[in-house]
């Protein structure tokens, strides 16, 4: 493997339909450190909630400059409707992620826990101390946040090894705009096709 020294900042988010965490992670070489995080709480029926995610999302991605987005990927759940709530709070900050060209990347829970604590069976305050420990935080950050800066520190390890990870998301080139200009001018080229054909 090769290794490479990296300079990167990634928001990590642990979604959920109640609450979600998130997380900024910078690395800078060597260093790597906590930005800024948190937990927001969701009030609401689900399309109230989704809605405060899409915006919450936004402002995150217009208060910090980050070149990647990763999540916790889908994972099966023993309840149908909690596993598809679960689908659409995803769906939100990778929509968004994806509008602004901004490459996702997606991680097993259990993946994550393996990485920081060394089990994927790792229980929330296991992943609490660790993640603490790791970024030489003096506090312990809330279990949603803790899953967040993990997933963001998982995302820059793999980063640090040369082509370990991929977006999960293909980020196509935006379309130009169409103005009225444009129209008119993509008119007068067809135009002048057909007319050289039927000469």
């Amino acid at each position: 493997m090769i290794l490479h020294t990296i300079d990167m900042t990634v928001l990590g988010v642990d979604p959920g339909s109640r609450k979600f965490g998130w997380a900024v992670v910078q690395q800078r070489g060597k260093l790597v450190q906590r930005l800024a995080g948190g937990v927001v709480r969701l009030n609401g029926e689900l399309p109230e909630r989704l809605g405060e995610i899409l915006t919450n999302m936004t402002a995150l991605l217009d208060a910090h400059v980050v070149q990647a987005l990763a999540i916790e990927s889908a994972f099966v759940h023993a309840n149908p409707r909690t596993a598809l709530v679960l689908g659409q709070a995803r769906g939100v900050p990778i929509a968004l992620a994806a509008a602004r060209s901004l490459p996702v990347f997606e991680y097993a829970p259990a993946a994550v826990k393996r990485a920081i604590v060394g089990s994927g069976r790792a229980e929330k305050h296991q992943m609490q101390h660790m993640i603490a420990a790791t970024l030489g935080l003096t506090d312990l950050p809330a279990e949603d946040e803790a899953d967040a800066l993990a997933i963001a520190v998982m995302h820059l390890r793999q980063q640090t090894f040369a082509g370990q990870a991929r977006p999960s998301v293909k980020i196509a080139a935006a379309a130009p705009l169409m103005t009225p200009a444009r129209a008119a001018y993509l008119q007068a080229v067809n135009q002048a096709k057909a007319t050289r054909r039927s000469r």
